[in-house]
């Protein structure tokens, strides 16, 4: 008997493992590209007019920070880019920066941002986020 329980029950978490999967929906959905200092390359999909999040490690009082971002037409930035500190309290301490990005329109847009030192003019690192919105 304790047998066909513990089945009975294993069964029913594994069907709901799997099956509870799929029935995620794009409508709520939240999209998040996330890079450390060196930057890289990612691509995303996402419905037009969802909101995208990008975001990267950086810390100011390096004199390291991301160049404003470079992005197709057609793409919209909302705001100006956020920046939250890992911890306010320490001086010195990095932090991440953000920036929203949706299209009103389907099709495949590019973000590119660099980290560097503005008075230096080479990148130490690049952010190339390849946006597809359907």
């Amino acid at each position: 008997m304790k047998r066909i329980i513990i089945l009975s029950l294993a069964s029913i978490v594994l069907f709901g493992c799997v099956f509870s999967a799929g029935c995620v929906t794009d409508d709520n959905s939240q999209h998040l590209a996330e890079f450390g200092y060196t930057g890289g390359e990612q691509s995303i999909s996402a419905k037009v007019g969802d909101v995208i999040t990008i975001s990267a490690n950086t810390n100011p009082s390096t004199g390291y920070s991301w160049t404003e971002p470079e992005v197709s037409e057609g793409l919209k930035i909302l705001g100006i880019g956020s920046y939250a500190e890992y911890n306010p309290e320490l001086i010195g301490a990095g932090g991440i920066r953000y920036w929203d990005v949706t299209a009103e329109e389907a099709g495949t847009y590019t973000f590119t941002a660099e980290y560097m030192r503005p008075w230096e003019g080479e990148a130490i690192g690049k952010i190339t986020v390849t946006l597809t919105f359907r």
